[in-house]
């Protein structure tokens, strides 16, 4: 209960009352500009990509949306979801998530969402909501080359102008660390005094265990992007999925990893791996606002196992900049996991970033024992000149415009029972 209290005043609590923050500056800037859907960008880029939101907020079976300025007409894409308060009534409404099978989130129509192209930053979009149907007309451009192994998982995506691929087999791919042994966190404690012979207590004691693929990938296609979902094995997690979704006219992918670690006080340490075709170029990182390269921009004897950043990595090379931006992670690795490896040097695999997902190593000041649900996002994208890595880029990569509705339909009955009466 005290994690719980600590974790919630630190980070849960703050992203709350921003939430509420930026409905509130909204609803006061549109709440007398009458009936209306209105788009908000209210970063410092140009956002394109999908706007979601829960189906149910429509209030009608609206199937498209039309610029009041320009008239051009976007679709409505229904996608199965959650269903509050429902009940299941088929096996086919759960997923393999849904271990409670309480309410069903498998169900169609619960999510509705439409693509967005070039909505210029700080501003705000006039739509108006429809009942009538369109169909997505995207400009002609040749779709990326993807190269898939054997189950349908993508290893290689490249568009036109690029002479490597987006990322390298293996992005994507999980790993835990464990301790092998009798008291393993004396044995970690070996380890870090064991000076010449840490090579070698290393070797004995720790133990990588990758994650393991489960069926075939699903693939669902649209005009604007290609999305591949697949399940994970783990002996330390309870079920594991990932998802990549990538853009057709843009290089870039998102990669979204949901996981359910198991109820164990025992010491781990969990990766993600993104191996790039950069060779040996070290990236730029920042911490609070302030940019480094690792290895080289750093005191001596400072940690150089992991870094601490701001949220971003930019890898500039002859074949084009590559940016790597994570909504959740702040602690990143290079090359093979470097768990009490005491770095001095960079290793020979620069390329390959690590992002440091759960870490109960050192049982000192939080429970070891964190388990449950965690999800984690991560963004990739090239281009031909090379991208800031400052925290307002990565910022715009990863948010999304906000909605409001100023409905000209009355509230629902069910919303006035339920919120306004005792």
């Amino acid at each position: 209960m005290g994690q719980f209290t600590e974790n919630s005043i630190l980070a849960y609590r703050p992203l709350a009352r921003a939430e509420w923050l930026l409905a509130q500056r909204i609803r006061t800037k549109l709440d007398g500009a009458g009936p209306g859907f209105f788009l908000a960008n209210p970063t410092s880029a140009p956002f394109s990509g999908w706007v979601t939101m829960p189906a149910s907020c429509l209030r009608a079976p609206f199937r498209s949306l039309e610029d009041t300025q320009t008239g051009k007409r976007h679709k409505l894409d229904l996608e199965p979801g959650i269903q509050p308060w429902g009940r299941p009534r088929r096996p086919e409404d759960l997923t393999h998530e849904d271990l409670s099978a309480t309410f069903p989130d498998n169900v169609p129509d619960q999510i509705a969402r439409f693509w967005v192209e070039n909505l210029e930053a700080n501003t705000i979009k006039t739509l108006r909501l429809s009942l009538e149907p369109c169909e997505d007309r995207p400009p002609d451009s040749p779709p990326p080359q993807v190269r898939t192994n054997s189950s349908g998982w993508p290893e290689a995506i490249t568009w036109r102008g690029m002479s490597q691929p987006l990322f390298l087999p293996g992005h994507g791919d999980f790993l835990a660390v464990e301790v092998k042994g009798f008291a393993p966190r004396s044995l970690l404690a070996d380890i870090r005094s064991g000076g010449e012979r840490r090579a070698g207590l290393r070797q004995r004691t720790l133990e990588e265990v990758p994650a393991q693929d489960a069926g075939r990938a699903l693939v669902i296609e649209t005009p604007h992007t290609i999305r591949y979902t697949r399940s994970l094995r783990h002996p330390r997690l309870q079920w594991g999925t990932r998802v990549l979704e990538v853009r057709k006219r843009q290089p870039r992918a998102r990669y979204t990893l949901r996981i359910n670690r198991l109820s164990s006080a025992a010491p781990e340490i969990f990766h993600v791996s993104f191996p790039l075709p950069t060779g040996s170029q070290l990236p730029r990182l920042t911490n609070g606002g302030m940019p480094f390269v690792p290895f080289a921009d750093q005191l001596p004897g400072t940690c150089r196992d992991y870094f601490a950043i701001d949220g971003a990595a930019a890898y500039d090379t002859p074949a084009g900049h590559w940016l790597w931006v994570s909504r959740d992670v702040p602690l990143i690795a290079l090359g093979a996991a470097p768990t009490l490896a005491f770095r001095t040097a960079p290793p020979p695999d620069v390329n390959r970033l690590q992002a440091m997902l759960f870490n109960n190593f050192w049982y000192t000041n939080f429970v070891a024992d964190s388990h449950g649900v965690m999800e984690f996002q991560f963004d990739l994208a090239w281009s031909r000149a090379p991208q800031p890595v400052a925290p307002a880029a990565a910022t715009a990569l990863v948010s999304e415009p906000a909605v409001m509705i100023n409905p000209g339909l009355p509230e629902d009955p069910y919303l006035g029972r339920s919120l306004f009466q005792p």
